[in-house]
C-alpha cells in the first residue's frame, strides 16, 4: 500500500490558529492552512502547521482541547487527502469524551473516525480510496501530586513522543514497511531515511481492517507530550528534535520552530507539529 497525492491508492502519499483551549475544552482544529500560523493556548499547548516548501495543498489536520491532542495526515487523489484528514478529526472532534476511561474512548473514537472515512469514501467517487493516519492523545487530570496518565492511540506513521529529564523518548511505532524493516534490525536509521519503500504504509484509517496500536503512560509534572506529522520526523531527526525541546516550553512556540527546521531542510511534505506541557 503506497500514498500518492495524485493517484487513487491512498496508503503512499508523499493556518490560521487561534483561540484557547480552556477548561471548558472549547477547542481548535485546521486542516487546510496555505501557511503556517501559530497557536498557542492557555493549557500550555503550542502548535504549528504549514504546507511546505513543495506541496500544493496542505492534507495535515490537527485538533487540540485541554485534555485531547490529534494529528491526522491525509492521503489520496486530487484533494481527497485534505478531506480524509478533515473527516477523522471532525469525527474525534464529535466524540463524547468524558474521561472515565481513556483507553475504551481514544479506541472508540479512532474506530469512529475509520467509519467516518469509509463512509465518506462510499458515497463520493472523488474520495475513493482515501486515508488518513491519527495519532490521538488524551491527557488525564492531574492527580494530587501533579501526576497525570497519557493515552495514546494510533494508526499510520505520524508520531507522539514525550520529553522528560532532558530525553526524548518515540511513544507511537510506525505503521510502515520502513518501519517494520527498522524493527527487525533489516535496515538502519540511515538507510531508512533515503529507502525506496519510505512512504509505503502497512496501515491507515480508510483501509478495510485496522489494528489500533494503544499505548499508557504516567507522566511526571513538566513532561512534554509532542505529535507530529512525518513532514517533521521524514528531515528533522530525534537528536535535533531533542535539543530543539531543551530550550524549554517558554522559550518560544517550539512548534513553529519545529516546522521550520523541516522547512530549511526542504519542506518536502506538510508538516504539522503539536507540543504540550503536562
Amino acid at each position: 500500500m503506497r500514498r500518492d497525492e495524485h493517484g487513487p491508492n491512498p496508503l503512499d502519499r508523499k493556518g490560521d490558529l487561534g483561540g484557547l483551549a480552556s477548561e471548558n475544552c472549547a477547542a481548535v482544529c485546521q486542516s487546510d492552512a496555505r501557511r503556517a500560523k501559530i497557536g498557542v493556548f492557555a493549557v500550555d499547548v503550542k502548535t504549528a502547521t504549514d504546507v511546505g516548501q513543495v506541496r500544493q495543498n496542505n492534507e495535515d489536520a490537527l485538533w487540540v482541547t485541554s485534555r485531547c491532542l490529534v494529528v491526522c495526515d491525509g492521503m489520496g487523489g486530487h484533494l481527497a487527502g485534505e478531506v480524509a484528514s478533515e473527516v477523522a478529526v471532525n469525527a474525534i472532534q464529535s466524540f463524547p469524551f468524558t474521561g472515565v476511561n481513556p483507553e475504551e474512548e481514544v479506541l472508540a473514537a479512532i474506530r469512529q473516525a475509520q467509519e467516518s472515512i469509509l463512509d465518506a469514501s462510499a458515497k463520493n467517487q472523488e474520495y475513493h480510496g482515501m486515508g488518513s493516519t491519527i495519532t490521538l492523545a488524551w491527557v488525564s487530570d492531574p492527580d494530587r501530586e501533579g501526576n497525570c496518565t497519557l493515552t495514546v492511540g494510533h494508526v499510520g506513521d505520524s508520531r507522539c513522543y514525550i520529553f522528560s529529564d532532558g530525553a526524548l523518548e518515540q511513544m507511537t511505532r510506525d505503521h510502515s514497511v520502513v518501519g517494520e524493516l527498522l524493527r527487525s534490525g533489516t535496515i538502519t536509521a540511515a538507510e531508512a531515511r533515503n529507502h525506496p519503500k519510505k512512504h509505503m504504509l502497512t496501515q491507515a484509517l480508510g483501509a478495510e481492517e485496522i489494528e489500533i496500536d494503544l499505548i499508557t503512560k504516567d507522566l511526571l509534572p513538566g513532561t512534554l507530550v509532542m505529535l507530529c506529522t512525518d513532514g517533521l520526523t521524514d528531515l528533522v531527526d530525534d537528536a535535533l528534535i531533542e535539543e530543539r525541546l531543551k530550550q524549554g516550553f517558554d522559550s518560544g512556540n517550539l512548534a513553529q520552530e519545529l516546522v521550520d527546521l523541516a522547512n530549511a531542510s526542504g519542506g518536502v511534505d506538510n508538516v504539522t507539529v503539536i507540543v504540550a506541557k503536562v
